[in-house]
C-alpha cells in the first residue's frame, strides 16, 4: 500500500473530510475541513471524489517523506511548499516521486492549507466520517494531530488520470481585511438599533485565542444586551454575543448548544472564508437577507 512518513507534523495537522453529520444531538460536533472551498478544489485537482479525506494544516504544515510515486495538490493558505527544497506551486496537480520530501513554512495570509493525495487514505470512518475531532479523540489518525513518525497509507487510484487545469479565477484569495456576509440570528431583534449599527460598523480584530471550535473577536465591544437566554442550538457560522460584547463565531468543532444570544449567522457561501481567519485579520460584517444567502449558497455549491 502507498504511504508517506510524517517527519514533522507542523503546528496542528489533522485528517479531515466534509464532516460528521447527524450526531449533534449527542454533543458531537460536525468537525470536517474549515475551508470547504480549498478542500473541494484540492480533491478535484487530483481526481478524487469531492468528499475524500485530506490533510488540513494550520499555520505551519511540517514535513513529509513520500515512499510511493504520487499525485498531490496543495490549496488554501500559502505555506510556501517545497519539494526537495524547490518551490512547489499551489492549486495545480504535482507529481511526487518515491523519496521526495515536501515541506511547509509559516503562512502569511489565511491560516490553513490542504494537501490532497490521489487515492483513498486508509482512515476508517467513525460515525460516518473520517474527520478528526481532537478534543474528543475521535476519528482521523488515532483521534489526534499528526506527529513525527506517523505513517499514512492510501489505496492508489486505478486507471489513467489527466491532470485537471483550473482557471486562476477559481484560486481562493486570502486578505488581511475580510468582510463576511451575515443573516439575522434568532436573537437579532434583541439588539437595539444602536447595537445593530455597532455590530455592522465595527472593524473587529481576530483574537489569537481562536481555534477550530470558535473564532473570538476583539476590538470595540458592543453594548451589553441586558437580557439572558436559555441555552439554544448553534451551528457553524453562528455568531454569539457574550456579556463582554465581543462576538464569537462558532466553527466546525464548536459545541451543539450555546447560552449566549445568537445575533447573526454567516452566510454558508462565506463560511469557508471564516475558516481562514487568524490573528492580524481585520473583520467586518454586512447583513443580507435569507433569500440572497440562499442564492449565494446555491451558486457556491453548484446547485
Amino acid at each position: 500500500m502507498a504511504n508517506l512518513v510524517v517527519m514533522d507534523g507542523g503546528l496542528f495537522t489533522t485528517i479531515q473530510d466534509a464532516g460528521r453529520f447527524g450526531y449533534r444531538q449527542y454533543g458531537i460536533p460536525i468537525s470536517g475541513v474549515m475551508d470547504d472551498y480549498a478542500y473541494r478544489l484540492a480533491n478535484q485537482l487530483v481526481g478524487n471524489a469531492s468528499d475524500m479525506p485530506i490533510l488540513e494544516m494550520t499555520l505551519n504544515g511540517g514535513r513529509y517523506r513520500f515512499n510511493t510515486d504520487s499525485i498531490i495538490a496543495i490549496t488554501g493558505a500559502d505555506m510556501h511548499p517545497r519539494i526537495n527544497d524547490e518551490d512547489a506551486s499551489l492549486n495545480t496537480p504535482l507529481k511526487i516521486e518515491s523519496g521526495d520530501i515536501i515541506s511547509f513554512d509559516y503562512c502569511q495570509k489565511g491560516c490553513r492549507s490542504y494537501l490532497a493525495i490521489q487515492g483513498q487514505l486508509d482512515i476508517r470512518k467513525v460515525l460516518g466520517s473520517r474527520s478528526t475531532y481532537v478534543t474528543g479523540s475521535l476519528g482521523g489518525f488515532e483521534g489526534r494531530v499528526l506527529k513525527k513518525g506517523d505513517v499514512l497509507s492510501w489505496i492508489e487510484k486505478k486507471g489513467g488520470y489527466t491532470p485537471e487545469k483550473v482557471s486562476e479565477e477559481r484560486f481562493p484569495y486570502y486578505s488581511s481585511k475580510v468582510e463576511l456576509r451575515v443573516i439575522e440570528g434568532p436573537e437579532w431583534s434583541w439588539l437595539s438599533q444602536n447595537q445593530k449599527e455597532q455590530f455592522l460598523n465595527t472593524e473587529f480584530d481576530v483574537s489569537p485565542d481562536s481555534n477550530r471550535m470558535g473564532i473570538r473577536l476583539k476590538g470595540n465591544s458592543i453594548q451589553p444586551i441586558g437580557r439572558h437566554m436559555v441555552s439554544g442550538p448553534v451551528i457553524p457560522g453562528m455568531i454569539q454575543l457574550p456579556e463582554n460584547g465581543r462576538p464569537i463565531i462558532i466553527m466546525k468543532d464548536g459545541q451543539a448548544v450555546g447560552g449566549y444570544p445568537r445575533i447573526a449567522k454567516i452566510a454558508d457561501a462565506d463560511l469557508w472564508r471564516a475558516g481562514q481567519l487568524w490573528s492580524g485579520v481585520q473583520l467586518t460584517f454586512s447583513k443580507i437577507d435569507r433569500e440572497e444567502a440562499n442564492r449565494l449558497s446555491n451558486y457556491f455549491t453548484g446547485r
